[in-house]
């Protein structure tokens, strides 16, 4: 009936019919705790960490400097202490240092680009594992490793950087 009653009025008569309804509205509002338990419910959801995947990068070895063995174009290559070794990984690079003194092996080295500072980095073997934080310049070292065969991990909230197989002899 009322959608008859509709039809046959005008423009004009359905909207004064509508302010006329407006204004004898009595109904009433919800509870002023009912209203806030029901926007908590969204405040609660939205506060929820997301779930994010990692992403991770295997490192490729770029460049592999021995002491007491030149390389091409290196001139001090022959001098060095240590054996530098530098890995891509996309976005990111890898500097390692090894050092040995009487068997025991001594890594320090950076990753270089963004985004790891206060990261972890970690070093297993087949028995062992060492693990060492990340400086604000993205820094580690890793002291007291025996030789073996290592996989190099640097982790951050977003990204892990691989390097398999590092041989420490």
């Amino acid at each position: 009936m009322i959608m008859t009653l509709k039809m046959k009025n005008s423009n004009l008569q359905i909207t004064e019919l509508i302010q006329h309804l407006m204004q004898r509205d009595d109904s009433m509002d919800a509870a002023a705790n009912s209203v806030n338990w029901a926007k908590n419910l969204f405040r609660a959801r939205a506060a929820e960490p997301k779930m994010s995947l990692v992403k991770k990068v295997m490192a490729v070895l770029q460049i592999d400097l021995s002491p007491q063995r030149a390389a091409f174009g290196e001139r001090s290559a022959g001098s060095a202490q240590a054996r530098q070794m530098l890995f891509d990984a996309g976005d990111n690079s890898i500097d390692i240092r090894i050092r040995e003194d009487k068997g025991v092996f001594e890594i320090h080295g950076q990753i270089l680009g963004a985004n790891f500072a206060g990261g972890e980095v970690e070093l297993t073997g087949a028995a062992t594992s060492f693990k060492a934080r990340l400086s604000e310049t993205s820094e580690f070292k890793l002291v007291g490793l025996a030789a073996g065969n290592y996989t190099f991990t640097a982790r951050n909230d977003e990204k892990e950087l691989v390097i398999e197989g590092l041989d420490l002899n």
